[in-house]
Protein backbone atom coordinates (compact mmCIF):
# COMPACT_ATOMS: atom_id res chain seq x y z
CA UNK A 1 0.00 0.00 0.00
CA UNK A 2 1.13 3.51 -0.71
CA UNK A 3 2.34 5.23 2.47
CA UNK A 4 0.33 8.31 1.58
CA UNK A 5 -3.08 7.81 3.11
CA UNK A 6 -5.88 10.25 3.79
CA UNK A 7 -7.70 9.51 7.04
CA UNK A 8 -10.00 11.85 8.87
CA UNK A 9 -13.00 11.61 11.18
CA UNK A 10 -16.06 13.79 10.64
CA UNK A 11 -19.24 14.59 12.53
CA UNK A 12 -22.47 13.84 10.67
CA UNK A 13 -24.48 16.88 9.58
CA UNK A 14 -25.90 18.40 6.40
CA UNK A 15 -22.55 20.01 5.51
CA UNK A 16 -20.32 17.00 6.22
CA UNK A 17 -20.14 15.88 2.58
CA UNK A 18 -19.02 19.34 1.45
CA UNK A 19 -16.35 19.53 4.18
CA UNK A 20 -15.10 16.03 3.38
CA UNK A 21 -14.86 16.83 -0.33
CA UNK A 22 -12.97 20.07 0.40
CA UNK A 23 -10.48 18.06 2.48
CA UNK A 24 -9.97 15.07 0.20
CA UNK A 25 -9.79 16.67 -3.26
CA UNK A 26 -6.39 18.33 -2.55
CA UNK A 27 -5.10 14.94 -1.34
CA UNK A 28 -6.19 13.30 -4.60
CA UNK A 29 -4.55 16.13 -6.52
CA UNK A 30 -1.28 15.41 -4.65
CA UNK A 31 -1.57 11.83 -5.89
CA UNK A 32 -1.58 13.29 -9.43
CA UNK A 33 -4.92 11.72 -10.28
CA UNK A 34 -6.70 12.72 -13.48
CA UNK A 35 -9.12 15.62 -12.89
CA UNK A 36 -11.95 13.56 -14.43
CA UNK A 37 -11.38 10.78 -11.90
CA UNK A 38 -11.21 13.33 -9.08
CA UNK A 39 -14.53 14.87 -10.14
CA UNK A 40 -16.22 11.47 -10.40
CA UNK A 41 -14.90 10.27 -7.04
CA UNK A 42 -15.86 13.55 -5.38
CA UNK A 43 -19.44 12.98 -6.53
CA UNK A 44 -19.32 9.40 -5.20
CA UNK A 45 -17.92 10.55 -1.87
CA UNK A 46 -20.66 13.18 -1.49
CA UNK A 47 -23.38 10.64 -2.31
CA UNK A 48 -22.12 8.08 0.21
CA UNK A 49 -21.51 10.64 2.99
CA UNK A 50 -25.02 12.04 2.47
CA UNK A 51 -26.36 8.46 2.75
CA UNK A 52 -24.46 8.00 6.02
CA UNK A 53 -26.12 11.10 7.47
CA UNK A 54 -29.57 10.27 6.15
CA UNK A 55 -29.75 6.49 6.52
CA UNK A 56 -27.09 5.27 8.96
CA UNK A 57 -27.75 8.11 11.40
CA UNK A 58 -31.37 8.97 10.53
CA UNK A 59 -30.50 12.66 9.91
CA UNK A 60 -29.13 12.90 13.47
CA UNK A 61 -26.42 15.55 13.81
CA UNK A 62 -23.35 14.68 15.85
CA UNK A 63 -22.45 11.04 15.17
CA UNK A 64 -18.98 10.33 13.80
CA UNK A 65 -17.83 8.65 10.61
CA UNK A 66 -14.40 8.09 9.09
CA UNK A 67 -13.03 8.55 5.60
CA UNK A 68 -9.88 6.83 4.42
CA UNK A 69 -8.39 6.98 0.93
CA UNK A 70 -5.17 5.80 -0.71
CA UNK A 71 -3.68 4.31 -3.86
CA UNK A 72 -3.02 0.59 -3.54
CA UNK A 73 -0.03 -1.19 -5.09
CA UNK A 74 -1.93 -1.53 -8.39
CA UNK A 75 -2.50 2.25 -8.51
CA UNK A 76 -6.20 1.80 -7.82
CA UNK A 77 -7.83 4.54 -5.78
CA UNK A 78 -9.49 3.17 -2.65
CA UNK A 79 -12.06 5.19 -0.71
CA UNK A 80 -13.52 3.81 2.52
CA UNK A 81 -16.31 5.52 4.42
CA UNK A 82 -17.09 3.94 7.79
CA UNK A 83 -19.99 4.74 10.10
CA UNK A 84 -21.29 3.32 13.37
CA UNK A 85 -25.00 3.67 12.71
CA UNK A 86 -27.69 1.50 11.16
CA UNK A 87 -26.41 -0.95 8.57
CA UNK A 88 -27.60 -0.79 4.99
CA UNK A 89 -29.82 -3.77 4.15
CA UNK A 90 -27.83 -6.32 2.10
CA UNK A 91 -30.41 -6.50 -0.68
CA UNK A 92 -29.81 -2.87 -1.70
CA UNK A 93 -26.31 -3.47 -3.09
CA UNK A 94 -27.24 -6.95 -4.32
CA UNK A 95 -30.04 -5.53 -6.50
CA UNK A 96 -28.25 -2.34 -7.53
CA UNK A 97 -26.79 -3.66 -10.82
CA UNK A 98 -30.26 -4.53 -12.12
CA UNK A 99 -32.06 -1.52 -10.63
CA UNK A 100 -33.46 1.02 -13.06
CA UNK A 101 -32.32 4.62 -12.82
CA UNK A 102 -35.47 6.64 -12.12
CA UNK A 103 -35.19 10.18 -13.38
CA UNK A 104 -37.05 12.65 -11.12
CA UNK A 105 -39.94 14.35 -12.93
CA UNK A 106 -40.96 17.80 -11.73
CA UNK A 107 -44.72 17.13 -12.00
CA UNK A 108 -44.59 13.61 -10.52
CA UNK A 109 -43.78 13.59 -6.79
CA UNK A 110 -43.63 9.78 -6.76
CA UNK A 111 -40.36 10.05 -8.73
CA UNK A 112 -38.85 12.28 -6.03
CA UNK A 113 -38.82 9.53 -3.45
CA UNK A 114 -35.68 7.62 -2.66
CA UNK A 115 -34.89 5.14 -5.37
CA UNK A 116 -31.20 4.43 -4.68
CA UNK A 117 -30.45 6.98 -7.40
CA UNK A 118 -27.26 8.13 -5.63
CA UNK A 119 -25.95 4.60 -5.18
CA UNK A 120 -26.72 3.85 -8.81
CA UNK A 121 -24.53 6.81 -9.81
CA UNK A 122 -21.77 5.57 -7.48
CA UNK A 123 -22.00 2.09 -9.01
CA UNK A 124 -21.68 3.51 -12.52
CA UNK A 125 -18.67 5.71 -11.68
CA UNK A 126 -16.62 3.18 -9.69
CA UNK A 127 -14.98 -0.05 -10.75
CA UNK A 128 -15.87 -2.01 -7.62
CA UNK A 129 -18.14 -1.48 -4.62
CA UNK A 130 -18.10 -3.36 -1.34
CA UNK A 131 -20.11 -2.92 1.81
CA UNK A 132 -18.96 -4.59 5.01
CA UNK A 133 -20.91 -4.44 8.24
CA UNK A 134 -19.31 -6.01 11.30
CA UNK A 135 -18.62 -5.16 14.94
CA UNK A 136 -21.01 -2.17 14.80
CA UNK A 137 -18.99 -0.62 11.98
CA UNK A 138 -20.31 -0.25 8.43
CA UNK A 139 -17.77 0.40 5.71
CA UNK A 140 -18.61 1.39 2.15
CA UNK A 141 -15.52 0.69 0.03
CA UNK A 142 -15.11 2.06 -3.49
CA UNK A 143 -12.34 1.18 -5.92
CA UNK A 144 -11.47 3.20 -9.01
CA UNK A 145 -8.89 2.26 -11.63
CA UNK A 146 -6.51 5.19 -12.22
CA UNK A 147 -4.36 3.89 -15.07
Amino acid sequence: MNTRTFHKQYISNLDASRHAAEDIVPFWQLLALDEGIISQMELCLVEVVNNVFEHAYGNHVGSSFDIRSYLNSKQQLIIEISDYGSAMPKHILDHLPSAAFIEPVEDDPSTWLQSNRGLKIVQQLTDKLEYISKNNCNTFRMLKETL
